[in-house]
């Protein structure tokens, strides 16, 4: 295998790993055990071991990220993500209550924005318009069919 076809999938690879605490992840600690392995081959111009690595690599990787997935599932169960928001001053991307309700720690759902609105509208400066939020507004985030929810994002 080429040396140039192997090193963008390491890259892959590395750049596909997620940061989050990971010290309870064991497939993350193996997928990078292997990509070192990986490198350490490719370094060495054992092509086909470095392939080898980087193929059981990208395994562990996908096992990683589905641990991820359970525990943040575990989590929203549990309640430990906001049941408020405080609205952003963020002059790229301005805080809207479809970019709120798309974050994963909110609904993971853009189009749930009205969920939002509707339960907060009567907090609203101006409560028939919906695209007027305010840095520092304080949004009630309501559950999604009994969810638990606390805390403040």
């Amino acid at each position: 295998m080429k040396k140039a076809l192997l090193f963008p999938a390491v890259l892959f690879l590395t750049a596909g790993l997620f940061a989050q605490s990971l010290e309870k992840n064991e497939y993350y600690k193996k997928s990078v055990e292997l990509a070192n392995q990986s490198q350490a081959a490719l370094e060495a111009a054992d092509y086909d071991a470095a392939a080898e690595y980087a193929i059981e690599s990208q395994k562990y990787a996908a096992l990683s990220k589905q641990y991820f997935d359970e525990a943040l599932a575990a989590l929203r169960n549990r309640g430990a993500f906001a049941a408020e928001y405080e609205v952003k001053l963020n002059p790229e991307k301005r805080d809207c209550l479809w970019r709120i309700a798309g974050f994963d720690f909110v609904y993971g759902n853009p189009g749930e924005w009205r969920r939002i609105y509707e339960h907060n509208k009567n907090t609203f400066r101006h409560p028939d318009n919906p695209d007027l939020i305010y840095p520092g507004q304080i949004l009630e985030i309501p559950s999604l069919d009994g969810e638990p929810r606390s805390g403040r994002r």
